[in-house]
């Protein structure tokens, strides 16, 4: 039957749309842990759906209409009253002082350069108040690349066990609880959700978040989470919806499919969901913060041309996304990350064990994906230091073409040894000099 003209728009629109969409998507899935195979052939229908039930964007913040024309990396060194701040110039006049760690931004920026990453975004956060520490895109391959922290279209990968692990505890799956299995480690079927003679491998739900075992997440949220359940956590956790930020912050695509094994691929971490590095900090503040959501701010003060206030931040908690003692077992599991048997051993420990970051606990989650046509390495790491006291919450993401350079935990370890230890350091050292300073000029003084 001939199309009208009107229907041939609206196909041809439909074919740029596919065409001009988000950078990071491609077409072909590979591994949700080690990109051991390139390609492969996982379905992904399912899109419209996920696409009509997200949800309405959220009311538009007030504040933005100071931070008009506002980019986040966009930034200069502060004089006068703003010294040792980073400010950003409005319209009109006006400027922002950030919050961010001038230090940490450029340590940052300097590894993102050195190793020249084709593609990469890291932010740093406090978890508690929101305040944006490290706030960095980058890309060697196309510095004309848009905002890739803001960037929602990357896959989850395997970050998105966190989300799981915070539903299973919730269902009564204990971290201490131990299931079987075998396979599962770049490809998932329906003979991994059922219990078989060849299970000869065992794990706790602690050690599967680990080491990132797919066959047991998804064995274990066939069994316990109906696909109601998982759209709710993905839902509370912030996917489908236009997080709060000082700048506008498009909503991560989620999917939850119908169908049984790709429901579990998705409880593992085998695309269907995506998100920004912005959002991936404000999970793992989530987290580290006891199950509530700060919302996210890298503006501190908004200040007219004479200085005058416009805006302070205020620390706020956007949502309760899980009960206290839920995020304190999910953070007791993402330890099991950043252990000498974890998945983050090798950028967290040197060849005899030794951990870099000294005697600072680490809770993170890996993630590994790979795509074809054009190849793309997707590495993720998000998570917080100290495990126990968390200060600093990170998340770090490199998208590597096929000659890769480094992971995104180097630059999530880099991040929070910066931010703990070396950062610190820095900032005595200069507090020990300036005293010496003012002691030499005040005893000169009383000589003359």
């Amino acid at each position: 039957m001939a199309r009208r003209p009107w229907q041939r728009w609206v196909l041809f629109a439909a074919f740029v749309a596919a065409l001009l969409g988000g950078f990071f998507l491609s077409s072909s899935p590979g591994s949700a842990d080690e990109p051991r195979e390139r390609g492969g052939s996982e379905p992904r229908e399912g899109r419209a759906e996920a696409q009509a039930e997200r949800p309405a964007p959220e009311p538009e913040d007030p504040r933005r209409q100071l931070l008009a024309g506002f980019d986040p990396r966009v930034h200069e060194a502060g004089a006068g009253p703003h010294e040792g701040r980073r400010v950003a110039r409005l319209e009109g006049g006006r400027r922002a002082v950030l919050t961010l760690d001038p230090g940490l931004q450029a340590h940052l920026e300097g590894e993102l350069a050195r190793y020249e990453v084709p593609y990469g975004a890291v932010v740093a956060m406090e978890p508690s108040s929101g305040r944006v520490l490290a706030y960095v895109s980058h890309s060697s391959a196309n510095p004309g690349a848009g905002d890739l922290v803001l960037d929602p279209t990357p896959p989850t990968a395997s970050v998105f066990k966190v989300v799981t692990g915070a539903a299973l505890v919730d269902a009564g799956v204990g971290p201490n609880t131990r299931t079987c299995y075998s396979g599962g480690a770049s490809r998932l079927t329906l003979a991994n959700l059922e219990d078989r003679s060849s299970d000869r491998r065992c794990a706790t739900l602690a050690e599967a978040m680990g080491g990132s075992v797919n066959a047991i997440f998804a064995k274990l949220s066939d069994r316990h989470l109906d696909r109601a359940t998982l759209r709710r956590y993905a839902s509370a956790f912030g996917f489908g919806h236009a997080l709060p930020f000082d700048v506008p912050l498009a909503a991560s695509p989620s999917e939850v499919p119908e169908e049984r094994l790709e429901r579990a691929r998705t409880a593992a971490g085998f695309w269907h969901m995506h998100m920004s590095p912005l959002h991936g900090a404000l999970i793992a503040s989530t987290i580290a913060n006891d199950g509530q959501m700060p919302r996210a701010a890298i503006v501190e003060r908004v200040e007219a041309p004479d200085g005058t206030a416009l805006l302070e931040h205020e620390p706020e908690v956007f949502r309760n996304v899980v009960p206290r003692r839920t995020a304190q077992l999910v953070n007791q599991m993402m330890r099991e990350t950043v252990t000498p048997r974890g998945t983050a051993r090798r950028d967290f420990f040197d060849p005899q064990g030794r951990p870099f970051l000294q005697d600072i606990t680490v809770a993170g989650k890996t993630g590994t994906l790979s795509a074809e046509r054009p190849y793309r390495g997707y590495t993720w790491f998000v998570g917080f230091a100290p495990a126990d006291d968390p200060q600093v919450a990170v998340a770090a993401l490199v998208v590597n073409t096929p000659r890769w350079r480094i992971k995104a935990t180097y630059l999530a370890r880099e991040a929070l040894r910066y931010a703990l230890i070396e950062g610190p350091q820095a900032r005595a050292r200069e507090a020990e000099e300036a005293a010496e300073t003012v002691a030499e000029e005040s005893a000169s003084g009383d000589e003359g």
